[in-house]
């Protein structure tokens, strides 16, 4: 509703707010911008950056995704590399997502 009363540059829109936990986005009086808070703390966005961030979280909720999936699969690995002392072969049908030679650099470096 905030939106549409963005791109219309309505003035009567009932309610100027949405509130979920900490999070709160509020229509300014001009709306042509909308303040995003947490807590007592904001930051102005226009039309675009909402649009922008609607679009990039559904990129976020996939790739989340793709990692729950992966989690399985990466999880015995990520063990077996933590306790051995030589390179851990990926396993033999290693997930598009996961770049196996990378992971395994990054775990011998937290050791």
């Amino acid at each position: 509703m905030l939106r549409d009363a963005m791109c219309s540059g309505e003035t009567s829109v009932g309610d100027r707010r949405c509130e979920i936990g900490a999070f709160r986005l509020d229509l300014t009086r001009s709306r042509r911008t909308a303040r995003l808070y947490v807590d007592s703390q904001f930051i102005s966005l226009t039309l675009q950056d909402i649009e922008y961030l609607s679009r990039m979280f559904s990129v976020v909720q996939q790739q989340l995704r793709d990692y729950i999936v992966a989690l399985q699969d990466v999880l015995p690995y990520v063990t077996a590399t933590l306790t051995s002392v030589t390179y851990v072969d990926p396993p033999s049908d290693p997930g598009k997502n996961i770049i196996y030679p990378h992971l395994y650099e990054e775990l011998i470096h937290l050791v």
